[in-house]
């Protein structure tokens, strides 16, 4: 009987750590009457995520459905607590939401959850909201907001652990002008903020207090899962309805089913919403989807693959319609060593065969067009890997500086020779602009990398036979590009097309000295202000250069997106700041840039917590390689890539 006993343990102990595939489905087609709000097709959603689902692993008594009238805000809250309960250990679980979305004033105090730095929040419309504001009839009390949210999916992380999975689809926009377009069908936003007439807008909320809240990617604790979060549009976006089939549709829905059935297992989620995004923008190209939390995560699956860098390629010109195309885009440039010249195989993306040859065409600061050997199908995902390394004009000189001349010192100096071979932009002399020392300690060497100011930009500590790790090797040529990348960003010249309708100043809280000149010191607040002048909105960065060259991104803030940042036509954006601690004295240089389209500069470098209040990225911009026109199967020349506008404007830092 003993064996027995032992299998049975067997099954018991496994059934007890046994993983859960659980879903909850939302979709809105029909609104309360009077509600003022229109039908869209969220409905025929189910079907196209069920199947999805039910391929990977889901079962239909697993997914529970909230639809139409039974999709009601405490019917929402109340299924996403009974998903809390349910969930276990390990578990894995989908949310999708299909609906429409509405931006919604921000509530009124930090204590009540006010924590948007634009003034709205962005929410959801359950059954039972309403389009408009009324004093007696509706406030705005039906609406989901993210703050409702919050609590709800973190209660679910809790549950299932940092070996779980939480997925969250948004097939839902925040806003947009809810009209029809270009043949589509109608957009899943209400047309105008929800309005708050006793709550009215200041532009601007204390962030300092702010921090207080917790956001909605935050982990707090290691043991609380990972979650994902895939929107269909951007938070100022319309999110368009697509016809399949014959059959109105979300975009993210259908894109999401479709992505699902051509990845293999093992892939991320960072594969996933690539191939979402490729599907939806080759119906919608103005439309663009968000991802948030940690991709590396494995899909329905608590593992994670290693952080890699990929290039993904959109098929075609945005303004050029067509179903094949041998023309490419790519949102890397000049900035990423993408310069004219540039060589690379394209492969579908999962695969490793080699599907067209590719040759970069144009380069401007952050977008590159390419020609492929072959037409690309424009709903197929590819990515392209570079052959090699151009970095145009920018170069480097690098000094080895070691303290010995013993056998170890020669193993490593011919060991960083090898590891600086590929480089082209590399090259070593005693007269450069960096230098890599070793120096000993008590109980080990350090490799030291400083700029010819003797700033140190990089150390880490050697192994037990005095060699550097593969993982120090890579880390030590990317600080040397991030060096060069921020030598030449306090120099870059303003201008662009956009620069001429976009103007910037800096007003101090306590006036200009009698130069007209902004001084402060520690702790002094001032305000930027932005003015927009031309006739459609215009999305912004802020790249701060203090005076000891440190660089960091102002805006956009903290976890948010890029597209969050948006100037209206005619219109200015002010916004509240203040000269943090320990800044060093001199000139600090804000640089606006300007775009049609958002940009998120912040993947260069790592994320770094500077200043005080403000949770930041690194990051450079450059425009300084020269560039020749270069004809494919058109001029591509005459394609404009990108429309940017560089301000820059400075205040002069004193100490106390």
């Amino acid at each position: 009987m003993k064996p027995l006993l032992i299998l049975a343990a067997f099954f018991i102990s496994n059934s007890l750590f046994a993983q859960n595939k659980l879903a909850l489905l939302v979709a809105v087609g029909e609104y309360a009457p009077n509600s003022g709000v229109g039908p869209i097709a969220s409905v025929n959603d189910i079907k196209y995520i069920k199947a999805a689902l039910n391929k990977n692993g889901f079962v239909d008594k697993n997914i529970q459905t909230l639809i139409n009238a039974k999709a009601t805000k405490a019917a929402i809250l109340k299924g996403l607590t009974d998903m809390a309960v349910k969930a276990k250990k390990n578990d894995i679980v989908v949310i999708n939401f299909g609906c429409h979305g509405q931006q919604i004033r921000d509530q009124r105090t930090i204590e009540l959850g006010k924590d948007e730095d634009d003034g709205y929040d962005e929410a959801l419309m359950p059954y039972d909201a309403r389009g408009q504001y009324s004093p007696t009839k509706y406030r705005g009390e039906n609406h989901l907001r993210d703050d409702d949210l919050y609590p709800k999916l973190l209660a679910i992380r809790k549950k299932i652990g940092a070996d779980g999975s939480l997925l969250v689809l948004i097939d839902a926009c925040h806003s947009g002008t809810g009209t029809r377009a270009e043949g589509f069908a109608v957009t899943r936003g209400y047309p105008i903020p929800f309005p708050d007439p006793e709550n009215p807008i200041d532009s601007v909320i204390n962030l300092s207090a702010a921090e207080a809240k917790q956001g909605f990617f935050e982990t707090m604790a290691d043991s609380i899962s990972n979650m994902v979060v895939i929107s269909g549009s951007a938070p100022q976006q319309e999110n368009k309805q697509v016809i399949v089939n014959y059959e109105e549709l979300g975009s993210l829905s259908y894109a999401f089913y479709k992505a699902m059935s051509e990845l293999t297992p093992g892939n991320n989620y960072s594969l996933l919403f690539e191939k979402i995004k490729a599907t939806i923008q080759s119906f919608i190209p103005d439309q663009m989807p968000m991802i948030e939390g940690n991709a590396n995560q494995v899909i329905f699956s608590g593992k994670y693959t290693a952080k890699e860098e990929r290039t993904f390629i959109r098929v075609g010109i945005k303004t050029i319609p067509a179903a094949y195309d041998s023309l490419f885009t790519i949102n890397k440039g000049m900035m990423d060593n993408m310069t004219i010249g540039s060589s690379g195989k394209i492969y579908k993306a999962g695969s490793k065969e080699v599907f067209a040859n590719a040759t970069i065409r144009k380069a401007d600061n952050f977008r590159s067009i390419g020609v492929a050997d072959k037409l690309l199908q424009r709903e197929t995902l590819y990515e392209m890997k570079q052959e090699d390394e151009n970095y145009g004009n920018l170069s480097a000189a690098l000094k080895l500086k070691f303290e010995d001349a013993s056998a170890k010192s020669t193993r490593l100096e011919n060991q960083v020779k090898k590891i600086l071979q590929p480089y082209r932009f590399i090259t070593l002399s005693d007269n450069a602009d960096f230098q890599l020392a070793i120096k000993s300690e008590t109980d080990f060497k350090t490799a030291v990398l400083t700029d010819r100011n003797n700033k140190l930009l990089w150390k880490t500590n050697l192994t037990k036979d005095d060699s550097m790790s593969v993982e120090d090797n890579k880390l030590l040529i990317a600080n040397i590009k991030k060096a060069l990348r921020i030598k030449y960003l306090r120099t870059m010249p303003d201008g662009g097309e956009l620069a001429p309708f976009i103007t910037a100043e800096i007003v101090a809280d306590k006036g200009n000295d009698k130069n007209g000149e902004v001084v402060l010191q520690e702790g002094d607040a001032y305000q930027l202000k932005i003015r927009n002048n031309t006739n459609t909105k215009l999305f912004y960065t802020v790249l701060d250069i203090y005076p000891d060259n440190h660089i960091e991104v102002l805006y956009p803030y903290k976890n948010k997106e890029a597209a969050d940042y948006i100037i209206d036509k005619s219109a200015t954006v002010i916004r509240k700041l203040a000269v943090s601690k320990a800044t060093p004295s001199g000139m600090e240089f804000l640089k606006i840039i300007v775009s049609k389209e958002p940009m998120d500069l912040r993947s260069v470098f790592d994320q770094t917590i500077k200043r005080d209040e403000m949770r930041s990225f690194q990051t450079v911009l450059d425009d300084l390689f020269n560039e020749t026109n270069a004809n494919t199967r058109a001029d591509v020349s005459s394609i404009k890539i990108e429309e940017i506008g560089i301000v820059t404007v400075h205040l002069t830092i004193q100490k106390k």
